[in-house]
C-alpha cells in the first residue's frame, strides 16, 4: 500500500545512503511525493527535521545484527516528532510504543502503513508522542543522566 494513495498530502523524504541505494532508486522511480536526499550535514539535518512531522525508520534484523541504539530516534524525539520504528534491537529502549510512537513487526508493510496513516490522520496524538519523546529522552539519556550512570557504576567499582 502506498500512503500518498490515501493521503494526496503526504510526502516522503529519504535521507541517507547504503547499499541498498541501487534498489532504492529502483522502488521510488516515478513517485512524485518521495525526495531522495542522499546525504546531508547535520545543520541540514536539523532543517530537515525541523520540517518534517514524523521521523520513520523501519530497521530489520541482517545476518544476526539488530540495531543498536537508536540515536538518529533520539535525535528526531528531541526536535518533538513522533518516531515510527520496528520492534528489533534495542530500538525499544529509545521509542515507547504508544508514547514516544509507534514499534511494528520488521518487514511488516501493512503493520508500518498503518501506523503511517494513524500518525498521518491525527495531529494530537503526533504533537503528544513528539512532546512525550521529547521528554523521554532528555530524561533518560541526556549528557547529564549518562554521566550520574557513570558516576553510579563506577562509585559500586570502588
Amino acid at each position: 500500500k502506498r500512503l500518498s494513495v490515501v493521503r494526496d498530502d503526504c510526502v516522503l523524504i529519504v535521507a541517507g545512503s547504503g547499499e541498498y541505494e541501487a534498489e532504492l532508486a529502483h522502488l521510488i522511480s516515478g513517485m512524485s511525493n518521495v525526495i531522495r536526499v542522499p546525504w546531508v550535514d547535520r545543520t541540514q539535518l536539523v532543517q530537515l527535521l525541523s520540517v518534517s512531522d514524523v521521523f520513520l525508520y523501519p530497521s530489520i534484523a541482517y545476518g544476526g545484527w539488530e540495531e543498536q541504539f537508536g540515536y538518529s530516534m533520539a535525535e528526531a524525539s528531541l526536535m518533538e516528532l513522533p518516531v515510527i520504528s520496528t520492534r528489533t534491537g534495542s530500538i525499544d529502549e529509545v521509542v515507547r510504543h504508544g508514547e514516544t510512537g509507534m514499534l511494528v513487526t520488521p518487514s511488516h508493510a501493512d503493520e508500518l502503513f498503518q501506523a503511517m496513516l494513524n500518525l498521518a490522520n491525527d495531529g494530537t496524538l503526533r504533537t503528544r508522542m513528539g512532546k512525550a519523546g521529547r521528554t523521554y529522552i532528555a530524561q533518560h539519556f541526556s549528557h547529564e543522566m549518562v554521566a550520574q550512570r557513570f558516576y553510579h557504576f563506577f562509585k559500586t567499582l570502588l
